[in-house]
């Protein structure tokens, strides 16, 4: 009886453990990876992965939403914390839909976020950004500061197509 208990104490841990971890992931490897030299402004316009191919090799994007903001996420878009995809076409499909413009107004943007999107080309981070998933898309580019989507609907479209990752381990 008093293994059982034992058991049943530590199986309880695990899974607390766990679901702590699911809202509060673990990233392992270098994050701070920005290609903002390779993006060209044209009008005010930037797509800061167009340069990079990835309808071929192991891809993958992978969003992660700081657990207060998952119930803020757009309608389609699954409500966790980790998002992933692996479909080389769907990843082309959200570069082509990558674009974002830069508000030029003399005004200052202090929002910060947490949650956090990474691009992934042959299992190497070519792209990484804070992101802001709303009613809006914005990603955070160190030269420019916030960027706003031209192409919520398309990108919001893409992105409900991910996955939910159960791992609370992320590579970078």
């Amino acid at each position: 009886m008093k293994k059982i208990m034992i058991i049943s104490a530590v199986l309880i841990l695990i899974f607390i453990g766990y679901a702590y971890l699911c809202f509060n992931p673990i990233f392992i490897g270098k994050e701070n990876v920005e290609l903002t030299n390779d993006c060209n402004w044209l009008n005010d316009l930037c797509n800061p992965i167009e340069n990079i191919d990835f309808s071929y090799g192991s891809n993958k994007i992978v969003i992660y939403t700081n657990r207060e903001d998952v119930p803020f996420l757009p309608d389609g878009v699954k409500q966790r914390t980790l998002l992933y995809c692996t479909d080389n076409l769907i990843i082309q499909q959200a570069k082509k839909h990558f674009e974002f413009k830069w508000n030029t107004e003399d005004y200052a943007e202090t929002t910060a976020s947490d949650s956090k999107i990474y691009f992934f080309k042959d299992n190497k981070v070519v792209f990484q950004s804070p992101i802001i998933l709303d009613n809006n898309i914005s990603i955070y580019l160190e030269k420019t500061g916030w960027v706003f989507s031209t192409k919520y609907d398309a990108l919001k479209a893409n992105f409900a197509k991910f996955k939910p990752m159960y791992s609370p381990i992320v590579i970078l």
